[in-house]
């Protein structure tokens, strides 16, 4: 009899267990981003001065975006297998923190079988904190995402995180919108590197850019010192046309 009740417990626990993941499957939202998915010199500028380009005009600071692949959005993606991933946007929103460094997040969503996926990678606000054994204390969270002169193109970089990796958002040209109401629209790429798998704690007190090695490191020189659009140690993962400047960079 011992037996036979140890067996039905066991029997009723692993009822229990599918119970638990069947229920969690049944999500209608889910945050879902990438997983095992300084001294700077040049001089930010304002992002509303018109260059060239096209794009479509939204409005909004949420756009289409367009991956180079599918595979490449599977390895960005990693938590899951997509199926037929539609209605794919980016959303770029962000402030500007002092001396034009923009702070803020962004967002990239897709639906895939019913379920809408959001990954939010985040600059942070104000300043690091200080603390001795630490570098670059004091210093804007979002330092190295400002606006820039390159070979007479007005363009942005700028690093975020979420808690699987980083990416890079990059503005290759901001077009006016010859409507005399001095709206501009900008086109660009994001690129994203995902963390290695490590048991390691990921820092409270400073994102991945100011870390100079281990795991969490997410530098990129070119990002850091403003000499390219293109981060070195990163992917492409797709484009965007279209956002509307004053809606993305406040």
């Amino acid at each position: 009899m011992k037996t036979f009740n140890s067996k039905l417990m066991i029997l009723l626990a692993g009822i229990s267990l599918m119970a638990v993941g069947c229920g969690k499957s049944n999500q209608s939202t889910v945050d879902s981003s990438v997983v095992d998915s300084g001294g700077d010199t040049t001089t930010p500028t304002s992002p509303t001065s018109p260059g060239t380009g096209t794009g479509t005009q939204t409005g909004t600071n949420t756009v289409t975006f367009v991956p180079v692949s599918m595979a490449e959005m599977n390895t960005y993606v990693g938590t899951h297998p997509l199926n037929n991933p539609t209605n794919i946007q980016i959303t770029v929103a962000t402030t500007n923190q002092g001396d034009a460094r923009y702070g803020g997040y962004v967002k990239i969503s897709y639906t895939d079988n019913g379920i809408r996926y959001n990954g939010t990678f985040e600059s942070g606000t104000g300043k690091n904190p200080n603390y001795s054994s630490l570098k670059d204390n004091s210093k804007y969270q979002a330092h190295y995402n400002y606006w820039f002169m390159l070979n007479g193109q007005k363009v942005f970089t700028g690093m975020f995180q979420d808690k699987y990796g980083a990416i890079v958002l990059t503005i290759d040209s901001v077009v006016n919108s010859g409507d005399g109401q001095g709206g501009s629209f900008v086109t660009g790429s994001v690129y994203y590197r995902n963390f290695a798998y490590s048991y390691a704690t990921q820092s409270p007190y400073r994102k991945c850019w100011f870390i100079y090695d281990g795991p969490y490191d997410c530098r990129s020189s070119n990002v850091i010192n403003k000499n390219s659009i293109v981060p070195d140690g990163y992917t492409k993962l797709g484009t965007f046309s279209g956002l509307n400047v004053a809606q993305a960079f406040k």
